[in-house]
């Protein structure tokens, strides 16, 4: 394989939140001899100034539509003047669309649990879609780590949620064995699976509240190709699929632009930022 023979320049923006994943990759790419710069996301430069470099990370908790539109904005602006652009770990719209639950789902309607945005107009009517199943699950269309997640029976969501606005209502599909995590890496036709494993906790679901025991997946063809599928749907660099498995078939839970990186290492020695980094530094080769 060509080896890099240059130096890189990386920004990366990150916060308090994911500071147990940030210092693994910052260590690495400082191994390697490149340059970074790192920007706390309550104190960014404009995008000019954070864009000019190499490569571009977020691993920050900003959830503001108008920073990643901006970000866009000027991200066009600069291909279209011929000026460089920074290999983007993630693109902007991908991140909106792994932020917002709402955006996921129209991006895989056919890979999700039946799912219905509630809009303070249309709730009683698609709450009562799922009248005779005995839960159902209700999130916020944006959050993290299953914040604020609750299973509910329709009756109490009726009750609960009646003028709720962004909100989403889902169908209970409970797993098997226990929630999936697998972390892939994708730029153009350069797919890769890092880890793979099970979350298994003594709950219904799994969340930043909720103790649980990791596992190691076999990655078959069957999740190999339903990896594959939304991580190049979805245009995320680096992401953190979550699924289950039912009745025979793989469900998508939810994507994540900042998946945990700690975590497989601490339980598996599993280097994701080594990996992240190899995949970055050849896919600069062949721009």
């Amino acid at each position: 394989m060509t080896k890099l023979n240059r130096q890189l320049n990386f920004h990366l923006i990150t916060s308090k939140t994911f500071w147990y994943g940030a210092p693994l990759v910052i260590s690495e790419i400082i191994k390697r001899n490149h340059y970074i710069s790192c920007f706390d996301e309550k104190n960014i430069p404009e995008n000019e100034t954070l864009l000019d470099c190499d490569v571009f990370m977020d691993m920050s908790t900003i959830t503001d539509e108008s920073f990643y539109i901006s970000l866009e904005k000027t991200l066009s602006k600069k291909t279209s003047r011929g000026k460089k652009v920074p290999l983007m770990i993630d693109p902007p719209e991908a991140i909106l669309n792994s932020v917002d639950k709402r955006k996921t789902h129209d991006i895989f309607p056919d890979l999700v649990p039946k799912s219905y945005n509630l809009n303070g107009k249309n709730n009683l009517n698609a709450i009562n879609k799922f009248f005779s199943d005995k839960y159902v699950v209700v999130k916020p269309a944006v959050g993290w780590w299953a914040k604020c997640v609750e299973r509910i029976t329709p009756k109490q969501a009726l009750i609960k949620y009646e003028k709720s606005k962004d909100v989403i209502i889902q169908k209970y599909i409970p797993f098997e064995e226990g929630v999936g995590r697998i972390v892939t890496i994708n730029y153009n036709d350069d797919f890769e699976i890092a880890c793979s494993y099970l979350r298994k906790p003594k709950s219904w679901r799994t969340g930043v509240d909720i103790k649980y025991k990791c596992i190691k997946q076999p990655i078959d063809d069957n999740l190999y190709s339903f990896a594959k599928q939304i991580s190049q749907r979805c245009g995320l660099y680096l992401n953190g699929i979550d699924y289950i498995y039912s009745n025979g078939k793989y469900i998508l839970i939810e994507i994540n632009a900042v998946p945990a990186m700690k975590e497989p290492y601490d339980e598996f020695k599993i280097d994701i930022p080594n990996k992240l980094i190899n995949h970055i530094e050849r896919n600069i080769i062949v721009e």
